[in-house]
């Protein structure tokens, strides 16, 4: 009974594990963010990740099930070059 999780790189550098993928034993009533704070992230850091289950965004408090995938990444975004 365990999830697979992956980490956006740049979290893989703030991360306990210091893993971009895991695998983490599962029990029930998990969520996202039990993940996330074992790994050492605050609630703080974890209102700015981005959760997919089995690649599909979701809450960081949505139930997980056994043998789900999980996937954290970051809000990366870039702006317009201005025009002259």
């Amino acid at each position: 009974m365990s999830l697979q999780v992956k980490l956006h790189p740049l979290l893989v550098k703030r991360a306990s594990s210091k893993q971009g993928e895991l695998s983490v034993p599962f029990s029930d009533g998990m969520r996202p963010a039990d993940i996330i704070r074992t790994e050492g992230f605050s609630d703080t850091d974890a209102d700015a990740i981005m959760v997919l289950i089995n690649d599909t965004q979701a809450e960081m408090d949505t139930p997980v099930n056994d043998g789900d995938r999980i996937e954290f990444m970051v809000g990366i975004s870039g702006g317009a070059s201005p025009r002259t």
